[in-house]
């Protein structure tokens, strides 16, 4: 059992999930703890070795204002912190800050625990190579973070640099897999040692509630195994009648059990660090010590903030190569789907043609002579078709009428590496087919494709025997002191290679493909796959970019915040603001899938949270979508002028004010003002700062326009102007209801040269939708809607009596074309736009070929401007034809 020790105790293994491991009591006799009312700042609780770090006996403390202890300066620091911070997590008080005895250099850390403030202390270490400049340490460990190859060498990478910077005997990088066991994957030590890498641990070395105080808590730290615990005096906090909860505590005291199982492994210190991705806790970077080891707190703080940086790196390339991989898979689906849309047999055309469903997924290794192992059946309406090596006839139609509940309780797609655990008969062909992967290609029960995966007999190597946990003895039983840390080696049987992320993804692409494009048996699907595909290859250029774009990015800001912070807490609460700027811009460019994002959306997502507590933002403007890299560099703009807004200016006060104001000039650009109101007075900065960079000069880089940062006494104004390129060619007008009263005010204010030509347009499509959209446009345009006609007979029975200026024609009206339409218009000369999402070539006839075409999906803009286009053309015709 451990916090981490890579261990298990307990008759029942339950018993470790039910360790109160976080009111503890007691603190490492190390340091010195006090506990404190948070609004009087009485001492209530002590413990720890006060007399030599604060030179007053714990007894003596008890009752006592912390004034008789601390300066008043630090007082005020003190007050200061718990007023305008929540303190859920420890707030560093590096040397000096803190310190209570001349030349005795003293590190402190402070949090709130149940409305109770705790302080913990230390002796700092100021000789080390760090204590001057922690920030030199980040960037020591960080660097390299983006040219590691693969995600094995970002993890030994990482146990590189934890071991030169915090220098322990050795470090391991340790995952969790499916099961929460885990497997070191890193690992960096000293020479004499024998190696870790690759053994497994059994989940239960870590309980539960030490799984959640790791995912609160980003670093653990044990200075040594054998020591007295120094004791919480009074037990339980004499206000509440509570135990104090040391969730957050550096100085926790550490579980006995785990203690114990240390000593059996020889270590005698130890540091843990979190590897979060997401909100879940993915692994840990694991420190032993085979001596005492006090790690400085300077130290902890670096590597408690690398280990949030290296989860965030982490993130990225496992994001990046999952995506890389669903793009290769996507890549074959193409293929398969060109293969279908000649097939009259879909199950013949998954299993018969090149690339196959086998060539999609793998089943299995390589065998001897070359071929994959594995085979998948297709079973449509209780007929099967087999590719590769399966189980037989009968029990796959055994395997289907079990399937069924499991599949739509999984929402069409279901998976298992051991069949035979869900369901017994499976061990009858276990040896081919172990596991199996399912998705439902109709709605109808039992269309399946299954793929199946033979037996992989494979030797998991633990250290020590996962299964034998306590022995018996004369005081019944107890944890067993064993040597079970040495290799114990199991077979492991009736199991199949794990399917992966990958698998899973590419089986939901392929049913997706079969319920809406090769069931429907679209007439063009060949074709439309071809251009995917084409596309797919560029998307996986772009993401290439991206990712290493990204990653670039981010490590810029690393740099360039680590040398205009002040301190280490300064600068990691400017990266972690920048990067959540930059998160918050990706995941609106994400939503419109990288086409843009609008003005408005950018600043309510980086401004509501001022509006809702101070109700000090206003907006003002018409709504334009913005480039992605323009959307992203005014983000970051935005974001520290907030920053700036927060610490100094108008958000400062109850009553401040910040009005954000934007137009589309003349030429197409962008103009964006930033006012300030209500604020405390302003004075002109010192220095330049990296967010004023960012404001002004990133801007100009990354768009080509210009910003102007202006310190008036009442308040910040900035003066910003975008190109007319950092304007998004699918700018849309679907805003919500505050800002389309803004851009119909500025439209009808604006003096229009000479009134607006109004043009009737027979509109001719069976979509509702679609005629909405086409509707709002002509009402937008104040242009007349004749029809619509969504059926033929309709559409030529306007073609011939109505009178319009031209036509926008769908093409397939309810399963007839819209042919005899085109002609009726063509006699009488006025022009028409077909919309369609074919392939013109394919279908236009020849008496109609050179027709002006629009491709569906719409592009509004594009309509209008086809229709103007072909108005144009019609007029000036019949000008010459008046002038002839």
């Amino acid at each position: 059992m451990a916090e981490l020790g890579f261990t298990t105790a307990s008759v029942d293994v339950t018993n470790c999930d039910r360790e109160p491991i976080h009111i503890p009591g007691a603190i490492l006799p190390h340091g010195a703890m006090l506990v404190l009312d948070a609004d009087t700042l009485e001492i209530i609780q002590a413990a720890g070795d006060t007399s030599r770090l604060l030179g007053v006996p714990l007894g003596e403390l008890l009752g006592q204002s912390a004034a008789t202890l601390f300066r008043p300066d630090q007082i005020e620091n003190l007050r200061g912190l718990a007023a305008a911070l929540d303190l859920a997590k420890p707030r560093h008080l590096l040397d000096p800050q803190m310190r209570v005895i001349t030349g005795l250099p003293l590190d402190a850390s402070l949090h709130r625990s149940a409305g109770s403030l705790v302080l913990e202390f230390e002796a700092a270490h100021p000789s080390d190579r760090f204590a001057a400049d922690p920030l030199a340490g980040v960037e020591e460990m960080v660097r390299g973070f983006d040219e590691s190859s693969s995600l094995k060498a970002l993890c030994q990478l990482a146990a590189d640099r934890v071991r030169d910077v915090a220098r322990y005997d050795r470090v391991l990088v340790y995952r969790f897999m499916h099961d929460d066991s885990g497997w070191v994957i890193a690992e960096s030590m000293e020479p004499h040692l024998e190696p870790f890498l690759g053994l497994h641990y059994p989940a239960a070395d870590i309980p539960q509630q030490a799984r959640a105080l790791y995912v609160k808590n980003w670093l653990r730290l044990i200075t040594q195994v054998d020591y007295d615990s120094a004791p919480l005096i009074p037990v339980v906090n004499p206000r509440t009648g509570e135990p104090l909860d040391m969730s957050q505590a550096i100085l926790r005291d550490v579980s006995p059990i785990h203690r114990q199982y240390l000593r059996n492994m020889g270590i005698d210190a130890s540091m843990s660090i979190s590897i979060i991705r997401g909100d879940k806790l993915w692994g840990l970077i694991a420190c032993h010590h085979y001596s005492p080891r006090i790690l400085p707190r300077h130290l902890r703080a670096i590597c408690e903030l690398f280990g949030s940086m290296f989860s965030l790196q982490l993130e990225v390339r496992e994001k990046g190569e999952q995506f890389g991989e669903r793009l290769a898979s996507r890549m074959i689906l193409q293929n398969l789907m060109l293969n279908l849309a000649s097939a009259d047999d879909y199950a013949v055309g998954l299993t018969r043609e090149s690339p196959n469903l086998l060539d999609y997924i793998h089943c299995g290794l390589l065998s001897a002579d070359g071929t994959r192992q594995g085979g998948v059946a297709v079973s449509v309406k209780g007929q099967l078709t087999f590719l590769g090596t399966t189980p037989s006839q009968a029990q796959i139609l055994s395997l289907v009428d079990w399937l069924n509940p499991y599949v739509s309780k999984n929402d069409g797609v279901f998976s298992t590496d051991c069949l035979s655990e869900l369901w017994p008969p499976a061990s009858a062909f276990a040896d081919v087919a172990s596991g199996v992967l399912v998705i439902s290609v109709t709605e109808e029960l039992s269309d399946f494709i299954i793929w199946f995966r033979p037996e992989l007999v494979g030797t998991s190597e633990w250290a020590g025997e996962p299964t034998k946990l306590v022995e018996s003895g004369p005081n019944g039983d107890q944890l067993r002191p064993r040597k079970s840390f040495e290799v114990w080696k199991e077979t492991v049987c009736g199991h199949c290679l794990p399917w992966t992320p990958a698998d899973l993804d590419a089986a939901f692409d392929l049913r997706v493909s079969l319920l809406h494009v090769v069931l429907r048996r679209i007439n063009t699907a060949a074709l439309v796959r071809k251009r995917a595909a084409e596309r797919d290859k560029v998307l996986m250029a772009e993401l290439d970019h991206r990712v290493k774009n990204t990653i670039a990015n981010i490590q810029a800001l690393v740099i360039q915040s680590s040398r205009n912070a002040e301190s280490l807490t300064g600068f990691v609460k400017g990266l972690e603001g920048r990067i959540l700027a930059m998160a918050k811009a990706h995941s609106l460019l994400s939503e419109s899938r990288w086409e843009g994002v609008s003005i408005a959306r950018l600043l309510r997502e980086e401004l509501n949270h001022y509006a809702t507590r101070h109700r000090a933002v206003s907006f003002d403007g018409v709504d334009i979508v913005l480039t992605p890299k323009s959307a992203l560099s005014l983000s970051l703009a935005v974001h520290e002028l907030a920053t700036n807004a927060a610490k100094y200016g108008a958000f400062t006060e109850t009553y401040g004010h910040v009005a954000v104001d934007w137009r589309r000039a003349n030429d197409g650009s962008v103009e964006l003002s930033w006012t300030e109101t209500g604020g405390p007075l302003v004075e002109q900065p010192k220095r330049r700062g990296f967010g004023t960079t960012l404001i002004e000069r990133a801007l100009a880089m990354e768009t080509g326009g210009h910003s102007i940062v202006q310190y008036l006494r009442g308040g910040v104004v900035c003066n910003i102007l975008l190109p007319a390129s950092s304007v998004s060619e699918s700018d849309a007008n679907v805003v919500d209801g505050a800002s389309v009263q803004a851009q119909r005010v500025q439209m009808a204010e604006v003096p229009a040269a000479s009134p607006p030509e109004i043009f009737r347009i027979l509109v001719v499509e069976d979509s509702f939708l679609l005629i909405m959209t086409i509707q709002a446009m002509l009402d937008d345009l104040g242009w007349v809607a004749v029809g619509p006609a969504t059926r033929k007979a309709e559409a030529i029975a306007l073609a011939q009596l109505e009178t319009f200026d031209a036509a926008l024609l769908d093409v397939n009206l309810d399963g007839e074309t819209s042919w005899d339409v085109a002609a009726i218009l063509m006699s009488r000369g006025i022009p028409f736009v077909f919309g369609t999402a074919y392939d013109v070539s394919s279908v236009l006839p020849d008496h109609l070929a050179g027709s002006a075409v629009i491709a569906k999906p719409y592009v509004i803009r594009d309509v209008e401007q086809r229709l103007r286009e072909v108005i144009a053309i019609k007029r000036r015709l019949t000008t010459a034809v008046c002038l002839a």
